[in-house]
C-alpha cells in the first residue's frame, strides 16, 4: 500500500485507494457533491430563461470550483457590457472534457452513479439556452437604447429648462444692469474738475 493524496478529503493516506471506499471519505464526498449539484441546479433553471444583466465588475466576475476538473470556472458569461448569468457553468458543464473528467471522477471516487447526470448538461440543452440567450440579448440591447434615448431626451429638457430661466432672468435684471453700466460710463466721460488753487488764481 502507497500512499494517497485524496482531494475530497484533502488529505494524504497510507491505506491506498482503499480510502475511498472508507466512511470518511464517501460522507465527506456527500457534502462535496451535494454542493456541487446544487450550483449546477441553479444555473439549470436559466436555460428556459435566460437573465441577462447590465456587467457589474463585481457580482458578474465571480468563479466557482469544479471538482470534476479540479479548476477554477467562470460562473458567468460577460464582454464587460453586459453579462448573461450562469453561462460559464453551462458552459462549462456540456464541455466534452467536463463530460471526461466527470467520468473519470466518478470513477475514482466510487460516487453515486445516479448523480451523475445532474453535473452534465445536454448538448440538447446548451443549444436550447444559446438560442433564448439570443433573444434576450436581442430584447435586452432595445431596451438599454430606449433608456438611453429617454436619458437624453431628459438631459436636453433639463437643459432647456435652464436656458429659458437664465433668459427669463436676464431679461428681468438686464435693464437694472443697463442702468448702472451707462451711470458709469456718464461718470467716467465727465471732465474732472479743476484743483482748488486754479480757480483762485482765475
Amino acid at each position: 500500500m502507497g500512499t494517497h493524496y485524496c482531494n475530497i478529503c484533502r488529505q494524504t493516506t497510507f491505506s491506498g485507494k482503499k480510502h475511498i471506499f472508507g466512511k470518511q471519505h464517501q460522507s465527506r464526498l456527500r457534502v462535496v457533491l451535494t454542493k456541487f449539484i446544487e450550483k449546477v441546479k441553479e444555473a439549470r433553471r436559466t436555460i428556459k430563461k435566460p437573465q441577462v444583466e447590465k456587467f457589474d465588475c463585481i457580482q458578474h466576475k465571480e468563479t466557482f470550483w469544479c471538482y470534476c476538473c479540479e479548476a477554477e470556472v467562470e460562473k458567468n458569461v460577460t464582454d464587460d457590457k453586459m453579462t448573461v448569468l450562469y453561462g460559464g457553468v453551462l458552459e462549462h458543464m456540456a464541455a466534452k472534457e467536463h463530460k471526461k473528467n466527470t467520468h473519470k471522477f466518478w470513477w475514482d471516487n466510487k460516487a453515486d452513479m445516479k448523480l451523475k447526470d445532474k453535473v452534465l448538461i445536454t448538448e440538447e440543452e446548451i443549444k436550447r439556452f444559446k438560442d433564448e440567450v439570443a433573444n434576450v440579448l436581442e430584447t435586452f440591447v432595445e431596451e438599454e437604447d430606449d433608456f438611453i434615448k429617454q436619458q437624453a431626451a431628459c438631459i436636453r429638457a433639463q437643459e432647456k429648462h435652464r436656458q429659458e430661466v437664465f433668459e427669463s432672468l436676464l431679461e428681468v435684471c438686464f435693464p437694472a444692469m443697463q442702468w448702472h453700466v451707462m451711470k458709469n460710463w456718464t461718470c467716467l466721460m465727465e471732465p474732472p474738475a479743476l484743483p482748488f488753487y486754479t480757480s483762485i488764481c482765475e
